[in-house]
């Protein structure tokens, strides 16, 4: 593991029910880079990003973090560390956007500590840079899927983690919010893991892409160098054609919708 190295994943694998899920990947993850995390479904993404986070112990296999096992220290010196964004979220019954977003703050408390008037200001400051001020008030469970979503990046951008893990970070966006999160999240100083089924957005945020099949990593690199055509037909069973985006230049997938005659 070198010095620019934040996580090391080495030959993980994972079963559940006797059935493997993850067989033998290993990756890392340089500091300050924005990862993408990319196949079809049932690939192992959500289940990889959950041996990382703490929740899937792998069967064989380390993850490093900073040099250290994820799995040797404590769940609080790991929230520090990292922070989750789901597809799915705990509806946090009773509780407002405010109360939600502030959570953030929690591994960084002791038990019992009062928020300050800096923490409070903090909060204020995530909830207008996420345009969630005029929702301050309103009962999180009463939101939007996207609302929700945004809620769940000012909480992560809350607890200052140095990586940032975010499962289809753009589920139940809308185009505007689609580009505007992930834009924000790439401003950050943060390093980022996060799995897409939207391969343009993908191509369009992404330092690195990781290629899951079948529990397996078949592709790890660019995004020039690992979205081809051939690699799009054999991982997803799919016909498409890539070029370059006439203003970014980062690649654009463009799908066959139908047959040709």
């Amino acid at each position: 593991m070198s010095g620019s190295d934040l996580l090391h994943v080495s030959n993980i694998s994972w079963s559940a029910s006797e059935t493997k899920i993850l067989d033998d990947i290993s990756f890392e993850i340089k500091k300050g880079s924005f990862v993408g995390l990319i196949g079809p479904n049932g690939a192992g993404k959500s289940s990889l990003m959950r041996c990382i986070y703490r929740v899937n112990k792998p069967d064989t296999g380390s993850v490093l973090f900073e040099g250290q096992n994820v799995w040797q220290g404590s769940t609080n010196e790991n929230a520090k560390n990292m922070a989750v964004i789901l597809q799915e979220q705990s509806e946090h019954l009773g509780l407002s956007v405010y109360e939600v977003v502030a959570l953030g703050l929690t591994p960084h408390k002791k038990l019992f500590e009062w928020d300050t008037l800096e923490d409070k200001q903090q909060i204020q400051n995530v909830l207008k840079d996420n345009d969630l001020f005029d929702l301050s008030h309103r009962l999180y469970s009463y939101l939007s899927g996207g609302e929700k979503q945004r809620v769940m990046l000012a909480r992560a951008m809350l607890q200052n983690p140095k990586l940032l893990i975010m499962d289809e970070p753009t589920n139940h966006l809308d185009v505007h919010y689609q580009v505007e999160v992930l834009r924000k999240v790439k401003k950050l100083d943060v390093t980022v893991l996060a799995s897409f089924h939207d391969l343009n957005l993908a191509a369009a945020f992404c330092d690195q892409i990781i290629v899951l099949n079948k529990g397996r990593l078949c592709a790890l690199g660019k995004p020039e160098e690992v979205l081809t055509e051939s690699l799009l037909a054999d991982v997803f069973n799919t016909k498409a054609f890539v070029d370059k985006h006439p203003i970014h230049q980062h690649p654009r997938i463009t799908y066959a919708y139908h047959d040709a005659d």
